[in-house]
């Protein structure tokens, strides 16, 4: 992508008034940009995709050749940019933010592209299976993920886990090992994230198997049926949200089956404010299957959904929901927002 990064960047800088030419330097080397009036020497380096860990190799190099160097990507991780602010390295994300400091010039903005990379249209995360991939790799965000690994977790096919992980690479959500880019693969995701919760006047028992309870054990051994998640979900994870006591739960549900027969068993409220609970289809399947008991921790019967998941039904809030989730320091989980 060198030419396409070099034009974006000159398309960038001229959208900020500055004259750009490209030729050879008054040393007789070639400049891939030259910032008029003030006759800066751009030399154009390009990445896919900038993470906190190339970002800090990048940081480490020392540049002599006497050009103002910037790294251009389709997609710089926060961190990366955290490490280029913090040693003064130059780079442009062409998602819409730029930064070239160097005397008398100093750039350090967020900028319009028409035409933003990658295209939110191009839909990397519309399928289950993309969206399951990428709360397994956020789930664990210090690691690289195996296609065969990952596809047993998640309980898919090696060929569509394939694919769909490759389409996650070509975008820059994931790295060349599956490792996530975070923060940016949590807030894709909750983009695309749905729920579409029912109330209900009644609460499931478990004890007494009602509605199925024990059907269908999941890799984890629990039964791969109604999933706790939300806010009294998150309070058993440690998530600081407030709320008070007896607080109606949330659950998902593995299909529309058994969404219907909660609705025909339990019955609906005369009124969202009386709900005894919510239940919901899971967006994914594998919201039912991967999930925690938290009874002897927080007291919670029932079957808890992983922390990306509660997370991402959180972030659902446009008020506080991802305020609660930043303010969330897990101890023996890596933070993947």
């Amino acid at each position: 992508m060198g030419e396409e990064a070099v034009a974006a960047l000159a398309d960038a800088l001229s959208g900020l008034g500055l004259g750009v030419l490209a030729e050879f330097s008054a040393s007789g080397k070639r400049a891939d940009l030259i910032l008029e009036p003030a006759g800066i020497e751009l030399d154009v380096k390009a990445k896919p995709v900038i993470t906190a860990g190339n970002g800090a190799e990048i940081a480490r190099q020392d540049w002599t050749d006497g050009f103002t160097r910037v790294w251009v990507a389709e997609r710089i991780a926060a961190e990366a940019k955290k490490t280029f602010r913090e040693q003064g390295i130059n780079f442009f994300d062409l998602r819409g933010e730029i930064r070239i400091v160097e005397r008398p010039l100093f750039i350090d903005t967020k900028i319009d592209v028409e035409e933003p990379y990658p295209p939110a249209r191009s839909g990397p995360l519309d399928s289950q299976v993309a969206k399951e991939i990428a709360i397994a790799c956020l789930l664990t965000p210090d690691q690289p993920h195996g296609v065969r690994e990952t596809a047993r977790l998640i309980g898919r096919s090696p060929g569509a886990v394939s694919t769909a992980m490759a389409n996650l690479e070509r975008v820059g959500l994931l790295t060349s090992r599956a490792e996530p880019l975070i923060p940016d693969l949590f807030h894709e995701l909750a983009i695309v994230w749905r729920r579409r919760p029912l109330a209900l006047a009644k609460m499931p028992e478990p004890e007494t198997g009602r509605l199925s309870f024990d059907a269908e054990s999941s890799p984890d051994g629990m039964p791969s049926k109604w999933t706790l998640t939300d806010t009294v979900a998150a309070q058993s994870w440690g998530i600081p949200v407030v709320a008070p006591g007896g607080y109606p739960p949330d659950f998902y549900v593995p299909d529309r089956t058994v969404l219907h027969l909660a609705r025909r068993r339990l019955g609906e409220p005369e009124s969202p404010e009386r709900r005894a609970c919510t239940v919901a289809v899971a967006p994914v399947r594998f919201a039912c299957r991967y999930r925690f008991d938290h009874s002897n921790t927080s007291g919670v019967k029932w079957p808890v959904a992983n922390h990306i998941v509660v997370a991402l039904d959180l972030a659902q809030d446009k008020a506080r929901g991802m305020e609660m989730v930043d303010q969330w320091h897990p101890k023996g989980i890596v933070r993947a927002w």
